[in-house]
Order: structure tokens, then sequence, then C-alpha cells
């Protein structure tokens, strides 16, 4: 049955429903839940279905897959641990008098002793009650969970497992609930329960801010458009029903993000317990017509929860039922991976969204009800995995395990090609060739101009529009096989390949050459985007012949203009703009012109943090400032054997103190401060004569910019104390100052989920080089992907990483790369 809401409404977050839940909310439960270790430390993933979106006839369907949260694989295990938590906060608001309890010690069991008499009671149909059980018994209290007559043996055994006390009853669910009432009542219990009635709405308000950690995950993932930011990334969000407490977590937390610009929300329920529907033809609060009893067990509810239907009653656009058959046909259908899309493992209640949509899509007038057509863009949400697996089982044909390793054999051959990779590197690696392995490819020279070359033309093989800038950085760029929207701010990578004169064959490079990839796999599996795809390759990135470095993407970002780039010396005497007109790259188009919705970097780590730490994959959050400065201290020259050393003027002694002060000044700090002098010149740099000129370089890097600037005074007042005290003159020139840059929160998240799902180790970085990422951050969301180097060594023909890990992360630049250009 499908029920269109005539009290649906767009219209501006009710700010009394709000201050109940909201994004803020939603994001509170996500930090207090986040020191839980039983919960994945990652964001769930969010399936892409092309194909089935196909033959729906969508524009796009999205998977968020909940049986990836935690081994308890339910989105229940959001629920009731965050009320559970808040619960416990409200009782003992001082704690044990020493001062308030917070969530990381209560869910470590810090406080287990005076918990031990503390008892919490639920009626569950098995999701709820695991999760209850779970909590507890890591905050070390008592849970007693009362199980209606449907409830299964396997589920009730999945519950006891965490060491909750199982009351078994006679009757429906309904039934169950009014048991763990009472005998709450009677024994001074606590229920912990996400159905609301008369007096009863702390805890299941608090259960309901937990589940909307789900949307507050996609919120937070989805980089918005510059010049839409309020743009919704669904037009169509379908919600399991049961009491309401998921649909209105999700309803609550979306509806204030985006106002009178929600998605279309769609709720399902089982056609033998429809106690949403009923309650949107009658107005109020109802229960359902039917039996109760449903293959979708987490959905047979029969009652529906006044608090949740306070969010749903004016947000929810279609009210619908499924049958039992159309859930397990649903099932399948994701299990199977059916029309090429990835495998799911999807349980019985899991997959009510997709049987309803399947419903909705099939007639025309399911599509009218629901305002489904051909640009709409649905999200389904995987509510469960296989949590009573032998019922997953029976149905599908297969077990979870099968059916996960199905899903890992997609995602190994839905992926790059390695030998491709490898050949387009190698080939790359050629030019400049230098022995042992390296590579000096300076920035405009021959050498620069040969590797340019190829890469233009291996970008106009496979279809790229190319255009070169003013200061000679190329772009090309795919517009889709249909052409796609070529007004629309195009996703963004690439990197640089210009190298040091003793380089590595990957620094710079292989973000390049991987984004080249990633085009040819879009291509060859004509992948319609709603977004262009640009792969960059800017100039100078490494500063090596011209200073500064980063300077295609230091002008491209505005930082530096074009003209006074163009007018900058190399160490040869050269000039950057005849270099560029010499070696055919000096381009037209205008610097800046091409401004990206997303600027997504993938790079060797050049250290050796990821290989000792075994990590596959590193989402780099932020990059260290720099601070180069060249100190040039002059002395007196004399001779070595006859002048007292109380009387030298001795540059070379003042360049070794500086030196060592920097050493000490980096270990004194400590934490990501680190400093290097990187070169000394002296004159006249014989073994027995004074040296009368010392120059030196120093290289001084932190996150933090106060920091940074606290170890520049530091250096620049002991530099002028030793002039004063040896008798010299000393200048001071700036080289370069970049500040320290915090990538968007949002493409880290994406990196990391991407990398998730394909199994990756994966944790946040630190970048301790620069990069053209930290300039493309001032002009939008900017992040980037990591790859182990073997002994940390870059900069270095010993350079290396090997094959498989740089498939990997070459892998994850496509995945996030089809995330942010799909919408």
């Amino acid at each position: 049955m499908i029920h269109s809401n005539p009290r649906a409404a767009r219209r501006p977050y009710d700010a009394a429903l709000q201050a109940l839940l909201g994004l803020a909310e939603a994001r509170a439960a996500h930090e207090r839940l986040a020191t839980w270790p039983t919960l994945a430390p990652l964001p769930t993933p969010a399936w892409s279905l092309p194909q089935l979106a196909k033959q729906l006839g969508l524009a796009a369907l999205a998977v968020k897959d909940e049986s990836k949260r935690s081994p308890l694989g339910s989105f229940k295990a959001l629920g009731a641990p965050n009320a559970l938590v808040k619960l416990v906060q409200r009782r003992w608001p001082d704690g044990d008098g020493r001062g308030a309890w917070v969530a990381a010690d209560l869910l470590a069991g810090r406080h287990a002793a005076a918990l031990r008499e503390f008892v919490v009671i639920s009626a569950t149909d098995g999701n709820h009650g695991r999760a209850l059980a779970a909590a507890a018994q890591s905050l070390g209290c008592r849970c007693v969970i009362v199980l209606h007559a449907h409830v299964s043996a396997e589920r009730e055994e999945a519950i006891a497992a965490f060491g909750a006390e199982i009351v078994r009853i006679a009757g429906s669910y309904d039934d169950s609930v009014a048991e763990a009432a009472r005998l709450a009542a009677a024994h001074g219990w606590e229920v912990v329960s996400d159905t609301s009635y008369a007096g009863y709405e702390d805890v299941p308000r608090d259960v309901m801010q937990g589940y909307g950690v789900i949307a507050e995950e996609l919120i937070a993932g989805h980089v918005p458009e510059a010049a839409d930011p309020d743009r919704c990334p669904w037009t169509h969000v379908v919600l399991q029903g049961g009491v309401g407490g998921l649909a209105a977590g999700i309803v609550g937390v979306w509806c204030d993000r985006y106002g009178a610009r929600r998605p279309h929300f769609i709720v399902v329920e089982p056609e033998q317990a429809d106690c949403l529907l009923q309650s949107a033809i009658a107005g109020r609060p109802a229960r359902a017509r039917g039996s109760v009893d449903s293959v979708m067990a987490g959905l047979a509810c029969g009652e529906t929860s006044p608090l949740a239907w306070s969010f749903l009653e004016r947000a929810v656009d279609v009210f619908m039922t499924v049958t039992d058959g159309q859930a397990e046909a649903a099932m399948r259908v994701l299990a199977e991976g059916r029309h090429g899309d990835v495998p799911i493992v999807a349980g019985e209640s899991g997959v009510a969204g997709l049987a309803a949509l399947e419903v909705l899509a099939g007639f025309a007038c399911g599509r009218a009800a629901a305002n489904l057509d051909a640009a709409s863009r649905v999200l389904l949400i995987n509510t469960e995995g296989a949590t009573a697996p032998a019922v997953y089982a029976g149905i599908v044909g297969r077990s979870a395990a099968e059916v996960l390793a199905a899903q890992r054999t997609w995602l190994d051959r839905q992926g790059l090609s390695a030998e491709r990779l490898m050949q387009r590197l190698d080939a790359h690696a050629a030019i400049g060739a230098t022995e042992g392995g390296g590579v000096c490819r300076l920035a405009l020279t021959d050498a620069d101009r040969l590797g340019r070359d190829q890469l233009v033309h291996a970008m106009k093989q496979l279809g790229l529009e190319v255009r070169v800038d003013r200061i000679g950085n190329i772009f090309g760029t795919w517009f889709g096989v249909d052409g796609g929207r070529r007004d629309a701010a195009p996703v963004m990578t690439g990197s640089h390949i210009d190298t040091v004169a003793t380089g590595g064959r990957y620094d710079g490079s292989y973000g390049v050459l991987a984004g080249l990839e990633v085009v040819r796999w879009l291509a060859e599996r004509r992948v319609a985007l709603a977004r262009p795809v640009v792969v960059a390759a800017f100039t100078n990135e490494e500063g090596a012949r011209f200073q500064p470095d980063m300077m295609g993407s230091l002008v491209h970002a505005g930082g530096l203009p074009v003209e006074e780039a163009l007018a900058v010396r190399g160490t040869d005497g050269t000039r950057v703009g005849d270099e560029l007109a010499r070696i055919g790259y000096a381009g037209e188009m205008a610097c800046g012109t091409i401004r990206p919705h997303a600027y997504v970097e993938l790079h060797i780590e050049q250290g050796p943090v990821m290989e000792a730490e075994g990590i596959e994959i590193g989402a780099v959050a932020d990059l260290q400032g720099i601070s180069w400065q060249e100190i040039t201290f002059v002395g007196q020259s004399n001779h070595a054997g006859t002048t007292p050393m109380r009387l030298r003027r001795d540059a070379g002694y003042c360049a070794a103190a500086v030196a060592v002060f920097v050493r000490e000044l980096a270990a004194r700090d400590g934490g990501s401060q680190v400093g290097t002098v990187g070169r000394i010149e002296l004159r006249p740099n014989l073994i027995n004569v004074i040296a009368a000129r010392a120059t030196l370089t120093v290289d001084l890097r932190h996150t933090d910019e106060a920091t940074l600037q606290r170890a520049e005074q530091q250096l620049a007042a002991f530099v002028q104390r030793l002039a004063e005290e040896q008798g010299v003159q000393v200048q001071v020139r700036p080289l370069a100052r970049f500040e320290p840059v915090r990538f968007d929160e949002r493409l880290v998240r994406l990196i990391e989920t991407c990398a998730h799902a394909r199994g990756h180790h994966t944790r946040r970085m630190t970048s301790g080089a620069g990069h053209d990422a930290q300039m493309m951050a001032r002009i939008g969301p900017a992040a980037m992907i990591f790859v182990p180097s073997a002994g940390g060594i870059s900069h270095n023909p010993r350079e290396h990483t090997e094959p498989a890990d740089l498939l990997r992360g070459a892998n994850v630049l496509l995945d996030v790369v089809l995330a942010l250009a799909a919408y």
C-alpha cells in the first residue's frame, strides 16, 4: 500500500524539534560514541549502485551500509549505547563525587564498580537488545532483555552472548514492551527503549540522536557546491519504519541541515506491521492493523512512538508497505550484486528500503506518488547485515561470509589495472633517468619538456581537452562519455612531474599518472558523471631550480602574481618566462581559470611512518607550515694556525652554531616541530683558512602557526646574539613562507571512508613536506592520499613504493573521484 502524506510540508526546521534532535545533537552523539571500541572508527560506506539505478530509471542510487558499523552488524549499535551513556550521566550528574563521568571513561568500564548494581531493561526483537547488552557490558552494569514469542533462538543466543539476562514471554512485541515496563517498575530498573510513551521521552530521544549519526556522517562527508552549498546531495531518502525511531533520527538531522530543501522522505514498513502508515492516515500515532509477525523482525512493531511521530508527520512524503516476499527478493538482489554492482550483505529489515524503491519505480503511479524520475538521486539505508545468519543463508542461498568474499573479489576487479599503472610510471621514469634508478627532471629543462610532451600526448589519447596556462600548468579535462555538464565545477586531481636533481620515480609523477589511469577507467566503462574530471600537472613544485617551490599551484591559487613568477631567476641565471617559452609551454590560458569543486592529490608519503606502523592508506588531514630562510655571516678571513681563538671573527663557527641550535630547538619543542640546515657554503672554503663568509639555509616546519612563529622568533634572537658575541655581520633573507594548512574535513573523511570500504588499514596523517594541495586549499576543498615509502626514502634514487601499495592508493583515488564527481 502507498499513502501520500497530505500533511507533508517543506519549511524551515521547527525550533522545538531542533532542540530535541538536529545536526548538533547528532555530532555530539558521534563524538560520544567515537570512544567506544566496539564501533568502527570510520564512517560506514555508502555503496554506489549505478547499474541498479539504471535498471530502475534513476540518476543514482546509493546504500549506506550499517552492517559495517560494528560486530553487532546493525544501526542499533548507535542508539542504545548513546542513550545508556546519557542515562547514566543524568542519574549520576556528579559521578562518584569527584567530577562528572565522561563517555570515554564509562564506555571503557572505568566506573564499573560504581555501576555494578545498576540494571537496565528493554524489550527487543534482537538488534536493539544486542546493542544494549554490549553497551551495558562495556559500562559494567546489568542488562535484562525481554523477548516475545516470535524472536528466534538464534537471536536470543546472540543477545545472551553479551551477558544479558533473558526473560521470555508469550505474545507479541507490544506485550514484551509492557512486560519490560512492569519489571522495571517492580524492581526499580531503568527502561532503555526507542519507543516513547507518556512521561517517557528522554531515553527514546537519546536513542534517536544516536541514529542521527548516520545522517551526520553523510552530511559531513559531502562536499557541497560552492555556488549552491545548501543543495542536498540526495533527492530521495527511503527509510525503514518500525516504531519510527530510525526514520525520525535521520529525518530530524536532514531537516535541520537542509530545511525547506530537504529530500523527499519515504518510510516503509511490513504490510502486517503498518503502524506508521496507519498513523499517517489517522493524523495521529496509531496501531498497526495486521498480525505484526514479519520476516522483517526489526520492523515488526505494532505501535508508533509518539515522539518519533512528532518528527515524521510533516516531513515524510510517502508512507508505504512491502511484503515479506518483496523483502526476501531484495536481499537476493543485493547479495548477488545483480546487474554488476557490488554485492552487499543486507538482512531482512535492512533491505526494506530497496524493496520499497523497486515497487515505486516499477509503475507510473508509484513513480508519480514518490516524485521519482530520471534525475532522481536516491539514498537507501541498509540497517543490518546477517544478524540472524541461518535465516539470512536460508533466504539468500549463500552465507554472509560467501557474499562478503564476493564483495572483496568485486572490489579487486573494480579497480585500476596494476600493469597499466606501472607501465605508465616506468615510461615516465625513463625521461631524465639517472644511474641507480633515479630521475633528474628539473623544472623547465629539456627533460621536463620531454616529460610534458609525453603527458600531453597521453592526455589527448584519452580524449582529454588539454589547456596550458601562462605559468605552464597543464590541465587535461575529461567531460565524460556524453560531454557532461561542461559548466559544472570539476573534480581535480594531480600533482607535478618535475623532480629534484637526485629525484626518484614516484614523487609527484605518481599522482599525475594515477589520475590519467582513473580517467581511462571511467572512459572505458562509459561512466556518466555530473562533473568533469581534471588531471593537473603543476609547474616547478620542487623549487630546485626556481624558487619558490610549488610555484605553479601558488600562482594558480592567486598567491603569487604571474608576472612576478615569470621574472624569477633560477640557480643558473635563467628566467622562468624565458624557459617556458623555450620549451614551448608558455600557455595562453589565464592562471586560475579552472576553479575545482574539490582537489585531491595522491602522493607517496616521503617519510617512514606508514611503513613502520603498517598503514596502507594515509588520509592527510593537515600539512606543516614552512619557513625557509637564508642566513649569511660575514667575518674575517685569517690564518688558521696563527690567529688565537679569542680573536677570531669566524663565520664558519657561526654557521655551525646555528645548525646545532636548530637541532636543539626542534628537540626542545617536540611534537611536529622539525628544523633543518640543508646547505652551508663557506668562503674561501680552505682547510687552513678561517671562513670569512658563511651562508646557510634553515628550514623550520610545524603544523601550528603560532608555534612556527615562536620558533622563527627564537632563531632570530639567537642569530642576532651570536653575531654580536662573535663580532660578525649577519644578513637574513626570507626564501619562502607558507602557513600550516588544515585540509577539508569532509574530503579527509571521504578518503577514510573509501579506504575503509576497500578494507585498507587507514589513519589520519600530517604531511611534513610541501605539496601543491596546500596551495589549492586556498581556493577550495582539498586533501591528500598517502601511500607508504619504503624506508621513508624520497628525493633519492632509492625512492621506492611497492606496486601493490601504488595500486591501493590509485584505487582509493578512483573511489574518491567517483564519489565527488557523481553529484
